[in-house]
C-alpha cells in the first residue's frame, strides 16, 4: 500500500511540474512585446520620478511597471507609484495605474484605477487608488475618474512638457513653463494637490519610458 501511495504520489508531482513548465514567475517574465517579452535587469522596471508632497518638497523617488503588453497600436501597463507620502506610514499605501499609451503618437489613450475595460463581457480590474477616497477637500476617485483624469487623457508629452504642478500660480516656489485651460479645474482640485501633481509626474516619467522603448 506503501508503494501505491508512493507511486502516486510520485505521478502527482511530475504532472503538476509539467502542467507549470509555462508558468512565468518573477521579474524576468514582465516587459514588453506580444510573446510578453523579458527584460535583463530587475532596473529595466523602475521608472524615476520626482515626487512632490503637500508643502513642495520634492524627493527623488521610483515607479514600478507591474505590467507592460504591447498590441499593434498601443501599449498596456500597470505601473505602481505611491502618491501622498503625508499621512502616518500605516496610511500611505501605493496605487496601481492601468495606462494605454499610443505607439505612434505617444499620448495617452486611457487611464483607470479600476476596470481595464468596462465594456468588456469579461472586464479586469487593473487598477487600485491607494489615495484618500475623498481627499481632504472632498475629491472622490469618481470626481477623478469624471473630471481630471479625463483632463489627462490625450495629451502627449508635448502637451506636458511644460507642467509640473496643477496649478497656474507659483507653488511653493514651483512653476510651470505653460499655462493650463482649465482654471476652474484647477480651482477645483486646489486641495488635492498631492493626487494631481504626482499622477501628472508619473505619467510623464511612464511617457518617456514608453517613447524610449516605443517611437
Amino acid at each position: 500500500m506503501k508503494k501505491v501511495v508512493l507511486v502516486v504520489t510520485l505521478l502527482l508531482t511530475v504532472f503538476t511540474l509539467t502542467a507549470c513548465d509555462n508558468v512565468c514567475v518573477g521579474p524576468e517574465c514582465y516587459g514588453g512585446g506580444e510573446s510578453g517579452g523579458s527584460a535583463t535587469a530587475e532596473t529595466d522596471f523602475m521608472v524615476p520620478f520626482t515626487h512632490i508632497n503637500g508643502h513642495g518638497e520634492e524627493t527623488d523617488k521610483y515607479g514600478y511597471i507591474l505590467y507592460e503588453f504591447e498590441v499593434r497600436d498601443y501599449v498596456k501597463y500597470q505601473i505602481t507609484y505611491l502618491s501622498c507620502t503625508c499621512r502616518p506610514a500605516d496610511f500611505n499605501y501605493w496605487q496601481v495605474m492601468f495606462i494605454e499609451v499610443n505607439k505612434f503618437t505617444n499620448d495617452i489613450r486611457k487611464i483607470s484605477f479600476g476596470y481595464d475595460d468596462e465594456t468588456s463581457d469579461h472586464p479586469y480590474t487593473a487598477g487600485m487608488w491607494g489615495d484618500s477616497d475623498p481627499t481632504p477637500t472632498g475629491m472622490t476617485l469618481e470626481d477623478f475618474e469624471t473630471e481630471f483624469i479625463p483632463w489627462l487623457v490625450g495629451k502627449s508629452p508635448e502637451d506636458l512638457a511644460g507642467i509640473q504642478v496643477f496649478t497656474n500660480e507659483p507653488y511653493y516656489g514651483i512653476t510651470n513653463d505653460t499655462t493650463i485651460d482649465q482654471q476652474d479645474l484647477i480651482d477645483d482640485y486646489a486641495g488635492s494637490s498631492v493626487s494631481t501633481n504626482n499622477m501628472i509626474r508619473i505619467v510623464k516619467a511612464l511617457m518617456e519610458y514608453h517613447t524610449e522603448n516605443y517611437s
